[in-house]
């Protein structure tokens, strides 16, 4: 049985969910310290001008545990993920199927990134057919429970994925270019393939 613990991530790259669909148990770091420059608040896909990220405004200082950091509502932040998502897979193969499932979470203005976040995970689970139940860390433990694997602070957009071992990109047909763009987020995996979408991560796990 492979257990994880892992900070939560926005929309997460196909690195990501290939640690969580290959895990029996998640546990979410929520207690550490917020650090930017992570995946915590930012995902990337693939638009007709190239890779695009999309990042969540929040509220933090260097002590705010990830579960206390707040969302920045006076951005207009989710309209514009919204219109970067339609604009990138308006016309992708699967977005009438599932568009109302995103548009309804980031219509909420959660008050918590923890919520959004947790809230897209789910859902993105569910349209990927794997019931994989996560919790919650109490406190912070440098040294977690020996029986986890520690992937905190491990997934990073600065650092390659092929530094990690945990992805091995299995091509499939994305909406712009002709060359394929590995690890961008699960939207991307969902919005182009559907119900086939949990294949192309098996088959991504290294």
């Amino acid at each position: 049985m492979q257990r994880i613990i892992v900070e939560p991530h926005y929309l997460g790259s196909l690195e990501y969910f290939v640690a969580l669909v290959n895990s029996d148990e998640i546990r979410l770091e929520v207690c550490q310290h917020f650090t930017k420059q992570t995946y915590k608040n930012r995902c990337y896909i693939l638009s007709s001008g190239g890779v695009m990220p999309l990042s969540v405004p929040v509220s933090f200082d260097k002590r705010t545990p990830y579960k206390e950091v707040t969302i920045d509502h006076q951005q207009s932040w989710a309209r514009d993920h919204w219109g970067a998502f339609y604009s990138a897979y308006g016309k992708a193969p699967f977005f009438e199927f599932f568009e109302d499932h995103f548009r309804s979470i980031w219509e909420q203005r959660h008050k918590f990134l923890l919520d959004l976040t947790t809230e897209m995970m789910t859902m993105c689970l569910k349209v990927l057919q794997y019931d994989r139940p996560f919790t919650l860390t109490s406190e912070y433990q440098k040294i977690p429970d020996h029986r986890l694997i520690d992937l905190r602070e491990r997934i990073l957009p600065k650092k390659p994925f092929e530094e990690r071992d945990l992805y091995l990109p299995f091509p499939y047909t994305q909406t712009f270019g002709n060359i394929f763009v590995p690890n961008l987020s699960i939207l991307d995996l969902i919005m182009c393939e559907g119900s086939r979408a949990s294949e192309v991560l098996t088959r991504s796990s290294s």
